[in-house]
């Protein structure tokens, strides 16, 4: 049976926030066109085109996102790859820096998540987003002072 996409209720959960903060899987979906979450990811990026939501994402998302393209070396993926993070219009990457550093290290000290994961919800935290973007449930479960948007929740 066909998952079922629960469309409106994404488009009022993303319409409740202006910046966000995307997770790793949010983004392969996006560019891989993974079913059934890339219909969510498409409404994500559409809100961030259309100027309606601003996105940042850590070097850590970057650097996850490459590693695939790069392992197979798949040029035609990994200049999509690039290109999502050079141009996407409402997208800032935040580069890992002593602040981020800091702030990931206390994420970790709360949530006991593993480094990568800290990273992107101090990124969203130092960035003040409003939300974390993603499809990873311990990171939902785990996340401390900012609400994660589990894109399973939307699915049914």
């Amino acid at each position: 049976m066909q998952p079922r996409i629960r469309t409106q209720e994404w488009l009022e959960a993303l319409r409740a926030h202006r910046r966000v903060a995307l997770d790793t899987n949010v983004v392969i979906y996006a560019l891989e066109k993974v079913s059934p979450y890339d219909e969510l990811a498409q409404h994500l990026l559409h809100f961030l085109e259309r100027g309606f939501l601003s996105g940042i994402v850590s070097t850590v998302v970057e650097t996850e996102v490459l590693v695939k393209p790069l392992m197979e070396r798949n040029q035609l993926a990994l200049d999509k790859a690039e290109l999502f993070f050079r141009e996407s219009l409402n997208l800032t990457v935040r580069a890992f820096d002593h602040a981020l550093a800091s702030r990931a290290a206390q994420v970790m000290a709360n949530s006991r998540l593993r480094l990568p994961d800290a990273i992107i919800l101090a990124t969203g935290l130092e960035e003040h987003c409003d939300a974390v973007i993603s499809n990873d449930h311990e990171m939902a479960r785990r996340a401390i002072g900012i609400q994660c948007l589990l894109l399973d929740n939307y699915i049914s």
